[in-house]
């Protein structure tokens, strides 16, 4: 997943022409969102990334409990652990191979 801003300031008058060439971008990323057995959002709760045991990354939630990795490795075994005011919510272990 990539993520592209682009910025520009035409003066009065004047008209820019732009083209914009993507390579094919084959990456993965993880996103949800972290909610009570109510389904109520948890902001601001901890979200790690981690990877053969290392960690990778950490997100906090935003106001309605939604966290994003990205740009990730497909067919890697990854683990999400999440903490709520340093109490641990719930880990997952997420595999993007088909189970049978």
């Amino acid at each position: 997943m990539r993520d592209f801003d682009f910025y520009c300031k035409p003066a009065k008058g004047e008209q820019i022409n732009t083209h914009l060439t993507l390579t094919p971008d084959d990456s993965a990323a993880i996103y949800g969102r972290v909610s009570d057995g109510a389904e109520n959002p948890i902001p601001g709760a901890l979200v790690l990334l981690f990877r053969e045991g290392a960690l990778l990354a950490q997100a906090v939630t935003d106001g309605e409990g939604h966290f994003a990795f990205g740009a990730l490795m497909g067919d890697v075994l990854y683990r999400i652990k999440v903490f709520q005011q340093n109490t641990r919510v719930r880990e997952l272990e997420l595999s993007s191979e088909d189970e049978d």
